[in-house]
C-alpha cells in the first residue's frame, strides 16, 4: 500500500506540473510614446505603440485594446502596423465608434519593438489639455490570452481652450504582469476576455493544441496509474498467498 500511495503522489505532482506549464499566460509591457507632448493647432504628431519585456516562450502574436482620445480636439489621420504587425482596418479590425482594435503579427514578437504607428492632427478648435489612452489591453501568444496594464500620455495643445487636466483610467486589477517601465505612465485593468466584446465578432488568435495535449497526457497518466495499481495489487496478493 505504501508503494501505491507513493506512486499516486508522484502521478498527481506530474499532472499538476504539466497543467501549470500548459496554462502559463503570456505577459509583456505595452506603452505609447509621443514624439512631442506640446503641439500647435493644425499640427500633426505621431504616437507609437510599443511592446517590451515579453514573457512568453512562444512570443506575442496578437493584441487587442481600446483607443480613447478627445475627438473634438484631435483627429486620427492614419494608423499603420509596424514590424510585420497588421494595420487596423475600419469596420473590420478597428471599430471607430468605440475605439476597439485588434492587430496581429506575421510570426511571433519575441523582443522589444514598435507594433503600431498612429498619426494625429490637432483641430483648429481644441482643448488645451488632452489625454490619449490605450486601455483594456489583451495580448495572446497563440495559446491563452492575458490582460496587461493600460497606458496613456498627456498632450498640451498650445492656445487651446483651457480645461481641467483629464483623469487617467481608474486603477483595476490586471493579470499577473512584469514590472512596468519607469518612464511610462500606466495603470492596471481587470479586462475579462471571456466577457469582452471583440471587434466584429473576432477573437484573438489562439489554439486548442495545449488543451488537447493536457487532456491526452492526463488520460495517459491515469491509464498508466491504473495499470500499475493493478500490477502492484496482484503482486501483493501473490505474496500473501505464499
Amino acid at each position: 500500500m505504501k508503494k501505491i500511495a507513493k506512486f499516486s503522489i508522484i502521478m498527481l505532482l506530474m499532472i499538476i506540473g504539466l497543467k501549470v506549464n500548459v496554462y502559463a499566460k503570456p505577459n509583456c509591457n505595452v506603452n505609447i510614446q509621443i514624439n512631442k507632448t506640446e503641439i500647435n493647432k493644425n499640427e500633426e504628431f505621431t504616437v507609437e505603440v510599443k511592446i517590451s519585456n515579453i514573457q512568453s516562450e512562444r512570443g506575442i502574436i496578437a493584441l487587442e485594446g481600446i483607443l480613447e482620445y478627445d475627438k473634438e480636439s484631435i483627429t486620427l489621420i492614419k494608423m499603420e502596423g509596424q514590424n510585420d504587425w497588421s494595420t487596423p482596418i475600419k469596420d473590420l479590425s478597428y471599430n471607430e465608434s468605440n475605439g476597439k482594435l485588434v492587430i496581429d503579427k506575421k510570426g511571433l514578437a519575441k523582443g522589444d519593438e514598435t507594433i503600431l504607428k498612429l498619426v494625429f492632427k490637432a483641430n483648429e478648435t481644441s482643448k488645451k489639455n488632452i489625454i490619449i489612452i490605450l486601455k483594456d489591453i489583451t495580448i495572446a501568444d497563440g495559446t491563452l490570452p492575458s490582460t496587461v496594464v493600460n497606458t496613456y500620455q498627456y498632450i498640451t495643445i498650445k492656445e487651446g481652450t483651457e480645461n481641467p487636466i483629464p483623469n487617467p483610467p481608474v486603477d483595476q486589477k490586471p493579470d499577473p504582469k512584469p514590472e512596468p517601465d519607469k518612464n511610462t505612465n500606466k495603470v492596471s485593468n481587470d479586462t475579462n476576455i471571456s466577457n469582452k466584446d471583440n471587434i466584429v465578432g473576432g477573437k484573438l488568435p489562439q489554439t486548442g493544441s495545449n488543451n488537447i495535449i493536457l487532456i491526452t497526457s492526463i488520460i495517459i497518466f491515469v491509464t498508466i496509474g491504473i495499470v500499475m495499481y493493478v500490477k502492484i495489487r496482484n503482486v501483493d496478493r501473490k505474496s500473501l498467498i505464499k
